[in-house]
């Protein structure tokens, strides 16, 4: 007797459900033997009373297969570019750049800023094969071929954001180094100035040779010397006075060396910068100021407007050097820029804030809203907060994005280039991925990323530390997250292989 259609379907469904049974148990019998060995990475890891929290999803099912205080709120220091980033890509999209103009209207030039923090960035000029001194030449040549000889007024326009140009969280006593520079709607050279010293040819005390770029108004106070000593080292620093550009360059020069300092209101001094290269080609400029009001900058109309010069960069550029170089600049112009396009008002940091938190609730739901706190794009604050679930949650969602996944990961830092992970993984096997973003404040180091085998199985993984002891070496929080990601490897190189269920 032949059996019924009905009974063939269901003994098919009780083998069907059988099977989910079993893998569903060997699956949750497997993520707890994987949480367990992640506890006794931590029991070992040295770390004192260090606050660790560790989240780790699997990419194909979006699980969370490891939970160790994964619900706490913590400060995420440059894990915070993660979700800067990403919710610049998913609100501006992977098509959009930055842009520059130079736009002259009869005998008035303004240079519209939008809020681009690759504007003179060095990094890219050198790939370019360009400097500073070629891009503002450019700039310059531009408005000479106009057939321009006098500008009754130059405008910058850097009304795309606002003016608040510090965050008031970060260290008032750090405002000076490269990793606070100010944030502004036309921003330009990383919003710092390079001085190089070196020893006098004299005997005398040691000398600045060179500002880049060159700005002939400021006079740096010269307090370095030369004195030799025993195991004596060249050292120099910079300090500017808080809201000045009155700066100071001290230190023992016994060879040449260089070091950065951030430049105070950047459109004013661009302005003059500007100014200064026009009149130097015989292009007279009568006066500099900032737009204000709300009336827009003139649109090229091909007559009486005309567009000089276009500068664009694109949005990957950025995010690959907020992530894999973690430049806090292009973070904070991408959080600002969104803040922008959100509300269409000037870009803050109150209002990219709330452009990162609707993109949380539109990529994970209204459940993570609460597992993020924004306070700035690029980490620096200590106001800063996200739980180490809503991080794996976010990259995993990226990870499983087929439009937007691609560019967001190639952004984030990679072992085989140069970057924040330099020195580290350098032993992880040939077919195993690993793209992640570092973070490191005082008290603070975190590691969060994607790994992944040739087989397209991976993990999201964030190992959050905080409240380092000042006696643990920051070293100690570095190895735990190593440890962590050396054993998805090997979890996912034991399963290409079939032997993973030991």
């Amino acid at each position: 007797m032949q059996p019924s259609a009905m009974m063939r379907f269901t003994a098919l469904r009780n083998i069907l459900l059988a099977l989910a049974l079993v893998n569903g148990a060997w699956a949750s019998s497997h993520a707890g033997d994987l949480e367990a060995r992640v506890e006794s990475l931590i029991r070992n890891a040295s770390l004192g009373s260090t606050e660790v929290g560790v989240s780790i999803r699997d990419l194909d099912t979006g699980r969370q297969i490891v939970s160790i205080d994964e619900i706490d709120p913590m400060i995420p220091a440059s894990n915070m570019k993660l979700f800067t980033s990403g919710a610049a890509l998913h609100i501006l999209g992977e098509d959009f750049h930055f842009q520059t103009s130079l736009i002259l209207d009869r005998d008035t030039l303004w240079v519209v800023g939008g809020g681009d923090p690759a504007l003179g960035d060095p990094v890219l000029l050198e790939e370019m094969e360009w400097t500073i001194d070629t891009l503002l030449d450019r700039m310059v040549q531009r408005v000479r071929d106009s057939g321009v000889r006098e500008l009754e007024t130059l405008i910058i326009d850097d009304r795309i954001f606002d003016r608040n140009h510090v965050h008031p969280d970060w260290p008032r006593d750090q405002l000076d180094k490269r990793y606070c520079a100010e944030v502004a709607g036309l921003n330009f050279g990383l919003n710092v100035v390079h001085i190089k010293a070196a020893p006098s040819k004299s005997g005398g005390s040691p000398v600045i040779t060179s500002m880049t770029p060159n700005l002939p108004w400021i006079l740096p106070k010269n307090e370095m010397h030369g004195k030799p000593g025993k195991d004596a080292v060249t050292r120099i620093g910079i300090r500017r006075t808080p809201n000045t550009n009155k700066m100071t360059v001290y230190g023992r020069i016994l060879s040449p060396i260089g070091a950065d300092v951030t430049i105070s209101n950047v459109p004013e001094v661009f302005s003059r910068l500007l100014k200064t290269r026009l009149e130097a080609e015989g292009i007279r400029v009568g006066s500099i100021r900032l737009a204000e009001g709300n009336t827009p900058a003139p649109k090229a109309d091909g007559a009486e407007v005309r567009e000089l010069l276009r500068i664009k960069t694109q949005l990957g550029t950025v995010m690959e050097r907020c992530n894999t170089n973690s430049q806090n600049l292009h973070a904070e112009s991408m959080l600002k820029r969104i803040g922008h396009e959100n509300e269409l008002t000037a870009g803050s940091w109150a209002n990219g804030a709330r452009a990162v938190r609707m993109v949380v609730i539109d990529r994970l739901g209204p459940e993570h809203a609460e597992g993020i706190r924004q306070s700035d794009g690029s980490g620096m604050s200590r106001q800063n907060k996200v739980t180490p679930e809503t991080v794996t949650a976010w990259l995993t969602s990226f990870a499983r994005d087929e439009d937007l996944g691609p560019l967001f990961l190639e952004s984030l830092a990679d072992p085989k280039d140069a970057g924040t992970l330099r020195g580290r993984f350098d032993d992880l096997p040939s077919d195993i991925e690993l793209a992640c973003k570092t973070g490191y404040i005082n008290g603070v180091c975190c590691l969060s990323g994607v790994v992944s085998n040739s087989n397209g199985r991976g993990y999201a993984f964030s190992v959050l530390c905080n409240e380092i002891p000042g006696n643990v070496p920051i070293r100690s929080a570095k190895k735990l997250q190593e440890a962590v990601v050396d054993l998805l490897a090997k979890q996912l190189q034991a399963g290409r292989n079939g032997s993973n269920r030991r």
